[in-house]
């Protein structure tokens, strides 16, 4: 019994000790290989519990994911005889740990030479475009090549490579600053161009404004003399009638108003007292033949072209303040056409626009019919001689 008792002990010892030298296992990121006095025996790529001859085998794992070999940057020779330093880096993984292990032995002999044959093949390709084509366009197409041609290389030591990137491509330290200042320069030159553009385009928007701004002054300048003309001659014909009414009493009111203007408080007029009526008598002849005169009204030589002109600017403020209130468009009035105007005689103070209901005397006005035009609509006005009465008959 316990014999039996110690062979049992012998036999868990026995286990403690020659089971782990027995027995590895390979995790789900490594790949595994048992050498057997430097000699490769078996390769694992499969995840699990696998046995050896214990202290005779030995096993050496490998790393099953990617591998990155990064290149230090480095200066190349474009087609255009021109430098470049470019950065590039690959990732790779060991496919075949056998070969691996018999080519390369470490994952770090493995990146120096990944690098080295990396380097060589980027030399090669960067040497057949040229630096611009480089920068801009043809950087995928160089990667591409580089990923062809190392790939049959690095598989001679059980390496695949997987992708190829060039992380950048820059000029020399020597002739950065002079790249970069003709990136200035012909950026300066590009906003140059614009500020003109835009200095062109501003001047050419106030020239227009100033001239329409002129034009705006100028017809409002115009319709004001025209208003004040208008003004005049009502105000003369309302003088006139006045004067044929009492031709005398007339002359006697208009002579004391002018005294009225020529001798203020602060004059003192010097003259024997039987020369004084004389003087105010002067004064009622002069206002009596002035009264009597035609005078031009604000360079108008004739009554009717006066009340023509008052009459279409009557018409066209009318219809511009008719648009405002129905529309509430603000325009200005030289936009409306002026399609006729025509003296007319109406028969009473309808102007031809009587009213539904509504009884007029008849009493012959003289006026015009004047017809404007805005954006195809017809406007036909009405006016008294001078435009102080304007009416619009409904359509």
């Amino acid at each position: 019994m316990r014999a039996f008792a110690a062979i049992i002990i012998l036999a868990v010892v026995a286990a403690g000790i020659i089971g782990p030298q027995a027995l590895f296992t390979v995790d789900e990121t490594q790949l595994a290989m048992v050498t057997r006095f430097g000699q490769v025996q078996r390769s694992f790529k499969a995840p699990g519990l696998y046995a050896k001859v214990p202290f005779v085998d030995a096993v050496t794992y490998f790393d099953k994911r990617l591998l990155i070999f990064d290149a230090i940057p480095d200066s190349f020779l474009t087609k255009d005889k021109k430098r470049l330093i470019v950065d590039v880096y690959a990732r790779g993984k060991i496919v075949d740990p056998k070969l691996f292990r018999e080519t390369l032995t470490t994952e770090a002999q493995a990146t120096s030479r990944a690098v080295d044959i990396i380097s060589s093949e980027l030399r090669t390709e960067i040497a057949r475009d040229n630096q611009a084509e480089i920068i801009t366009t043809k950087r995928e197409n160089i990667m591409a090549r580089v990923k062809a041609s190392v790939a049959p290389k690095l598989a001679e030591f059980g390496l695949e490579i997987v992708d190829v990137r060039i992380k950048r491509a820059d000029f020399p330290v020597e002739i950065a600053d002079s790249v970069y200042a003709r990136m200035q320069a012909e950026r300066k030159r590009k906003a140059d161009k614009e500020r003109a553009e835009g200095a062109e385009v501003d001047a050419q928007v106030r020239s227009n404004v100033d001239r329409q701004a002129t034009i705006i002054s100028a017809n409002a300048e115009r319709d004001a003399n025209i208003v004040r003309g208008c003004g005049e001659a009502e105000a003369t014909g309302i003088f006139a009638q006045s004067f044929n009414q009492d031709p005398e009493f007339f002359s006697f009111q208009r002579s004391l108003e002018a005294n009225k203007k020529i001798l203020t408080s602060r004059d003192t007029v010097l003259l024997p007292v039987d020369r004084l009526g004389e003087i105010f008598e002067d004064i009622r002849q002069g206002v009596l033949a002035g009264s009597q005169a035609a005078v031009p009204v604000n360079g108008f030589t004739s009554d009717d072209d006066l009340g023509a002109a008052c009459a279409e600017v009557a018409a066209r403020r009318f219809v511009s303040s008719d648009l405002a209130t129905r529309l509430r468009l603000d325009i200005d009035t030289t936009r409306l056409e002026l399609v006729g105007s025509r003296k007319v005689e109406w028969p009473d103070a309808s102007l031809g626009c009587p009213e539904a209901g509504k009884e007029y005397r008849k009493d012959p006005i003289p006026g015009f019919s004047v017809t404007l035009r805005y954006e195809g609509t017809i406007y036909e006005l009405h006016t008294n001689q001078h435009g102080s009465l304007i009416l619009a008959c409904p359509s």
